[in-house]
């Protein structure tokens, strides 16, 4: 560890002598993960920090008070994105009838939009809080597949014009094309922006952390769950998961076990417990559809839609060499 944060500290370093107006741009949501990011960069490291938000429609109220507290305590500018709701709301909708996921209208969003904004403000680097180090690790075969842009345009042939979600487009195809992998890794350089994960280089106890954001972020989130507070459709996803996969996104807890941070028995309770609220439909269910105009009869089936048949190739191909180096560098 102490080796990764002497190359943090390199990078910051590096990004603070170009004397830029800011010397980092945070991605934040209101959640745990991205504000104590944000909290990181400003306070520990006492980089020039703008915080970006991107509104994807389904901001919660913890969120919108969280986003407040930290910025208005933390003392650093900020800006919010919201794309067209209109075109948003259609893209939600689209996915879902086709894939029976939803996330990747956001997810490719929070990331072109980041760096389109850090490029034209000359922002030299981007710090964001998600990586594999702190999530769940699922086997390929269940993977939920929400961050390619070539994904993004398959699923949208035909049905809405790519100039339409423009805000969604920002990275080139070439640029955008695995970026869950990409962007995964220490260090990631995307022509003159630079992208890295502050989990592959410091310490990440959700304890802690917690702690820090409560006491000095004034955090606050629903009673008994931290994680995904800033998404009121969370319970959604989770449920729709469920349905799918036989299992919940509580399979993040198993990180908490390898890293120390939690009981075998503890994760399990937690999961069973989790797992039976997740069986139920959420009241938010009826909420989505009336948002995104999804009738009955469009939920329907929609454990038999896969995303596979909008998986380039390429891609799919990416994955299996991927897989089979990782198997023989396991071994080495």
């Amino acid at each position: 560890m102490d080796a990764r944060r002497r190359e943090l500290e390199r990078i910051f370093d590096f990004t603070r002598k170009k004397g830029r107006r800011y010397d980092c741009l945070v991605p934040v949501s209101g959640g745990i993960d991205s504000t104590y990011v944000l909290y990181m960069c400003k306070r520990v490291y006492n980089l020039k920090v703008l915080a970006l938000n991107f509104d994807n429609g389904f901001k919660s109220d913890f969120a919108e008070q969280n986003l407040k507290n930290a910025v208005s305590r933390l003392d650093v500018d900020y800006k919010v994105f919201r794309p067209d709701w209109d075109i948003a709301k259609k893209l939600y909708a689209l996915f879902f009838r086709k894939t029976s996921e939803f996330c990747t209208p956001c997810n490719v969003g929070i990331w072109s939009t980041s760096y389109m904004i850090a490029k034209e403000m000359g922002i030299p680097l981007i710090v964001r809080g998600s990586s594999s180090k702190i999530e769940e690790q699922l086997p390929p075969s269940l993977h939920v597949y929400n961050w390619s842009a070539a994904y993004f345009r398959k699923v949208c042939q035909g049905e809405i014009p790519l100039e339409l979600a423009r805000d969604y487009l920002y990275f080139s195809q070439s640029l955008l094309q695995g970026i869950g992998r990409l962007i995964s890794r220490h260090v990631s350089m995307l022509e003159r922006v630079r992208i890295i994960s502050l989990p592959n280089f410091v310490d990440w106890n959700f304890k802690s952390i917690l702690e820090t954001l409560e006491t000095e972020m004034n955090w606050r989130h629903p009673p008994n769950r931290y994680r995904h507070v800033d998404c009121i459709m969370d319970p959604v996803r989770v449920f729709l998961i469920q349905k799918k996969l036989g299992f919940s996104a509580a399979t993040w807890y198993s990180t908490l076990i390898r890293s120390g941070q939690m009981t075998r028995e503890e994760a399990l309770r937690r999961t069973i417990d989790e797992e039976q609220r997740a069986a139920q439909a959420p009241p938010e269910l009826k909420v989505w559809m009336d948002m995104l105009d999804l009738s009955d009869e469009d939920f329907e089936g929609f454990l038999k839609r896969s995303q596979l048949p909008f998986i380039p190739f390429r891609e799919k191909l990416q994955r299996v060499v991927e897989k089979t180096f990782g198997k023989i560098l396991s071994f080495s």
